[in-house]
């Protein structure tokens, strides 16, 4: 099979396959707004829905049989006079009336009866839409006229057509709601006959449906004027030409009918009558679709001037005469004589797309057809709707498709004269050597005012103080990713500067490739966020090193990467390795667009990649390129369009008798005024530091820095083993290298935070860059604090110190306010219970036994040694309540009860002494300052990411001033220390503080949350 003819069942598949995207649109959305058929049906006049609440999106069709009386305008009110229509013809009959046949009554009224839920609200509001019927109507519900359109009468002359929809929204207190629909038609031969559906539902429901048909059609408007303007712009400012208005009055058409046909009322304004608004409908729907062929003429080159297009002139100028001509019903008659000049005539011009497309086989071709399809489908349904009488919401797809595929056919012809006027600019200015220059000064003055803004930027953006509502946090979120994505752009400006400059010197050593890899991948996960992509290494265990500058290899795999991403919106990116000639050749294959023969050509030609950055060329792979060669390596690429590319290097493999030019610390430590043997310890104690790195030799550089009789250190090389320690032991100090193989750094960090705050485990991260991108990344996913490579001892030993300290430091905080929490256990509590204790020794020996159970559990609890973790097993937090909670019901009889809510199977963990304090604060301040006493619930709910504590009270409630004290934290006695302590700790173990809900006299609602790790 030739090579054209493979071409031309691609293109006819993908035309196919617009074509069964549009039908399946067009199917669902006309199975999502079609009736259902569980719906209840009216029979013989009435409509009962006693037995079912109405629905909140959708109305119900009033669909059935209406009693009917022809002839007979009935009156709403009297119903005595309402008694003689046994005298008059009643028949029943089923709306929507599907036949249209001539009938000899020109008036009529219908009438139904809706039986209502009994339990529904009596202020509950209704709604009900009356449709276009032929061609006057008027509403009554409940024997009131409530809205109407047109005039009806039962003479011509009085008789006023409209044919406008409206809906009337109204609340109905009685069990049944009677409407009357009374319809005349003089205009027509059809007779007063209602073709379509009659909504009824909620006004909710109603208020639903109509934002819909609201919404769609204000898409279709906004498109259509956007483009009118776009065309008038055009005419005016770039090429002013007849031809261009006539886009502009084809847009305008199609806009007018899509008005029209909504509403008719709109044509009230030109004070025409049923007749001649029917015509001007017609004709606008005419100009439409005339004007369509016309500009669909005009786009294609080949059949510009095919006769076809003559005669439709003709037809459409014949139609529009006889549309001006021709009485009302003769246009009925004919009417269906129209929908075969739209088909064939659009017909003709799909035709005439598709042979164009498929013999000229060009993208802005393709576009054409994209439009001829999408009208061609909106054409077919538009008469399967009026066949069927579908009742449905204005379908916007099609017009979007219609656009789209001029947008996209104008703006091909755009990028397409851009992009030739850009290769005349870049060949003129290529042997430009002042350009080198001015990027170089450009890029070092705006490094400076753009790191500030960002830095400001982020500031701002971290602020919890801040007032910026969601969406304007979110745009300046976006304003900083801008900004860091230029600080890419500035670094690899003067990175090529200065190889062009030769300044650009490496430090070579023996560097793992797969620590690079996986590190590269966590720095560039934010720019795959809203991607579908997959990023998987598959290089072994067992690949030996390269000799390589560390630095400059991140900024290699950094530039490709992110390049693949760039290009790639769904799919994967792998990388592999392989040994071949001494050479390691890696591999980077992804699923993107991939390039053409002629952009791989000129891919690494200098300043031609900006010009054609939409094609995927950039200033990054062509300094990739450079590092890869003064590495001793070379860069390739091979892609294919719409496939995918597979961008590979070579780097040397590494010897075992390789000198390292660049050592892990630097030779010389800056000496600092400061001895370190007289710095005192904290406390008599050795700390446990965990130090990973893949590198043993660096490890166990770094473990001589700290003495062993002060720090207890405990290497691995991987991430793996670094996590099953995590788990065994309790660390004051992680210390990570970045880039780790498998799980890189900044992943491995990303997992401490989910078990860990910040302040439970400091992280220490040692990244080989400098970079404000690479110190971000390293912030972003949890680290405390940095060191970059060459590290300086001193520098590492003090910031670890410091780490350490803060660490310790916030224990002995939490320790000191747990002894103080303790230290609050007021001494009449205690002198109360004795005394109690000593008087139901002479009444009651098994009460007071039990009392001094209960009293001895509740001072252990209090003084308990594991009150000074940081948690403690719900269960033990929950016998000091009951303990506590049991003295005070002997103390104070009926005047406590207690009430517990707790769900089954919790096993959690929660600050120590937190829930008895909430309990003491209920009843001391609650329900105990009530003369009638009251109840103490103590509700915990497990939810799927947290578990919720609860203490609730009928008590005396908390006075508004001591709330915004306690939530503003601000230190006051009227607040109480109890209250304040645990907010506090609350607070800084997960971030979140004590929710206080509180009525005076009405009691008081305080909950925290647990989350689950």
């Amino acid at each position: 099979m030739s090579l054209l003819k493979k071409a031309t069942i691609r293109h006819s598949l993908f035309i196919i396959l617009i074509f069964l995207v549009l039908t399946t649109l067009r199917l669902l959305w006309l199975v999502y707004f079609l009736p259902s058929d569980d719906q209840p049906t009216i029979q013989e006049g009435v409509f009962d829905i006693r037995d079912q609440q109405l629905p909140d999106e959708k109305g119900l069709s009033l669909d059935g049989e209406w009693l009917y009386y022809p002839g007979l305008l009935i009156d709403p009110l009297n119903t005595d006079h309402n008694k003689s229509l046994r005298s008059f013809e009643q028949a029943t009959r089923v709306v929507p009336t599907r036949d249209s046949e001539t009938t000899a009554e020109r008036y009529g009224s219908y009438r139904l009866k809706i039986l209502l839920n009994d339990n529904a609200s009596k202020d509950h509001r209704y709604a009900i839409e009356i449709p276009s019927v032929s061609t006057a109507s008027a509403l009554y519900i409940n024997g009131k006229l409530v809205e109407q359109s047109g005039t009806v009468a039962t003479d011509s002359q009085n008789h006023q057509g409209q044919a406008a929809p409206y809906t009337f929204y109204f609340t109905n207190e009685q069990p049944e709601i009677d409407l009357i629909l009374h319809v005349s038609n003089f205009d027509t031969s059809a007779g007063p006959v209602i073709d379509k559906r009659i909504l009824f539902g909620s006004a909710a429901a109603m208020a639903h449906q109509q934002m819909i048909n609201n919404l769609s059609l204000a898409t279709i408007s906004i498109a259509l004027i956007l483009f009118a303007l776009f065309s008038t712009l055009v005419f005016l400012f770039i090429h002013p030409k007849p031809v261009v208005l006539l886009f502009t009055v084809g847009f305008l058409l199609p806009l007018s009918d899509e008005l029209v046909s909504y509403d008719r009322s709109i044509l009230t304004w030109l004070h025409l009558n049923y007749v001649w608004s029917f015509k001007l409908s017609t004709i606008i729907y005419l100009g439409a679709s005339f004007f369509f062929v016309q500009f669909m003429r005009v786009l294609l080159v080949k059949y510009r001037h095919a006769k076809c297009f003559q005669w439709v002139f003709a037809f459409y100028a014949l139609s529009a005469f006889l549309t001006v001509v021709l009485p009302i019903n003769w246009l009925n008659t004919i009417n269906s004589l129209y929908y075969i000049l739209y088909v064939i005539s659009f017909l003709s011009v799909v035709v005439l797309a598709l042979r164009e497309y498929l013999g000229n086989q060009k993208q802005s071709t393709a576009f054409i057809a994209l439009t001829a399809l999408g009208t061609i489908n909106g054409i077919m349904w538009g008469y399967f709707k009026s066949i069927y009488n579908f009742d449905i919401p204005t379908y916007p797809f099609d017009y979007l498709f219609i656009m789209l595929g001029f947008a996209s056919y104008w703006f091909k012809r755009f990028f397409e004269n851009q992009g030739q006027i850009n290769q005349l600019i870049a060949k003129l200015q290529k042997d430009d050597a002042l350009k080198d220059e001015f990027l170089s000064s450009s890029s070092q003055k705006l490094w400076d005012p753009m790191n500030k803004m960002i830095t400001l930027g982020q500031s701002i953006y971290d602020n919890p103080n801040n007032k910026l509502m969601a969406d304007d946090k979110q745009n300046l979120k976006h304003l900083i990713d801008i900004g860091r994505s230029m600080s890419f752009t500035l670094n690899d400006i003067q990175d090529f500067t200065r190889l062009k400059e030769g300044k650009l010197h490496l430090h070579k050593k023996n560097v793992s490739i797969q620590s690079v890899v996986y590190g590269v991948f966590d720095m560039l996960r934010f720019i795959t966020s809203g991607k579908q992509i997959q990023m998987n290494a598959m290089i072994p265990r067992s690949f030996p090193h390269v000799v390589a500058d560390e630095n400059r290899l991140i900024q290699i795999l950094f530039n490709l990467l992110h390049n693949a991403i760039k290009y790639t919106s769904a799919g994967s990116i792998i990388i592999s390795a392989r040994i071949e000639n001494n050479m390691a050749v890696i591999h980077i294959r992804d699923t993107g667009l991939g390039m053409d023969n002629a952009t791989q050509s000129r891919l690494f030609s200098p300043y031609e990649q900006e010009n054609d950055n939409n094609n995927g060329i950039g200033l990054g792979l062509l300094i990739s390129k450079k590092l890869i060669e003064l590495h001793g390596g070379t860069l390739h690429i091979h892609s294919i369009p719409d496939k995918g590319s597979d961008v590979y290097f070579t780097l040397p493999l590494a010897k075992a008798d390789i000198k390292e030019e660049q050592p892990f610390f630097e030779e010389k430590d800056m000496e600092l005024p400061v001895e370190e043997n007289k710095v005192p310890a904290i406390m008599e104690k050795r700390f446990n530091i965990l130090m990973v790195d893949d590198d043993p030799v660096n490890l166990t550089i770094m473990r001589s820095l700290f003495a062993t009789t002060e720090y207890a250190v405990t290497t691995v090389t991987s991430s793996e083993k670094a996590l099953e320690l995590l788990q065994q032991d309790e660390w004051d100090l992680v210390i990570i290298d970045a880039m780790l193989p498998y799980i890189s750094g900044y992943a491995l960090t990303e997992i401490l935070r989910e078990h860990y705050s910040l302040l439970e485990l400091p992280v220490l991260i040692l990244t080989a860059r400098n970079y404000p991108e690479d110190v971000y990344i390293g912030f972003a996913h949890g680290a405390n604090d940095y060191v970059t490579k060459p590290i300086n001892s001193l520098e590492l030993k003090v910031r670890s110190r410091a780490l350490i300290d803060l660490k310790y430091s916030i224990n002995q905080r939490l320790h000191l306010e747990t002894a103080w929490l303790q230290a609050q256990i007021q001494p009449h509590f205690l002198f109360n219970t004795l005394n109690s204790i000593a008087s139901l020794s002479t009444i009651d020996t098994d009460r007071m036994i039990d009392l001094m159970h209960h009293f001895g559990e509740y001072l252990h609890a209090s003084f308990d040694v594991r009150n000074l973790q940081r948690v403690v097993p719900l269960k033990d937090e929950l016998e000091l309540v009951r303990s506590y909670l049991y003295i005070n019901q002997q103390r104070f009889g009926d005047l406590l009860n207690i009430e517990w809510d707790i769900d089954d199977h919790i096993n959690i963990e929660i600050p120590p002494i937190s829930l008895q304090t909430l309990v003491e604060n209920a009843i001391r301040h609650g329900v105990l300052k009530q003369e009638e006493g009251g109840t103490v619930c103590i509700r915990i709910k497990d939810f799927l990411d947290y578990v919720a504590v609860s203490v609730i009270d009928d008590g005396v409630g908390i006075d508004p001033s001591i709330i915004d004290e306690l939530q503003s934290g601000s230190h006051s006695s009227k607040s109480g220390v109890g209250l304040r302590n645990t907010d506090l700790r609350l607070k800084r173990i997960y971030g979140q503080r004590l929710q206080i809900k509180s009525t005076i006299n009405e009691g008081t609602n305080i909950t925290f949350h647990i989350p689950k790790k």
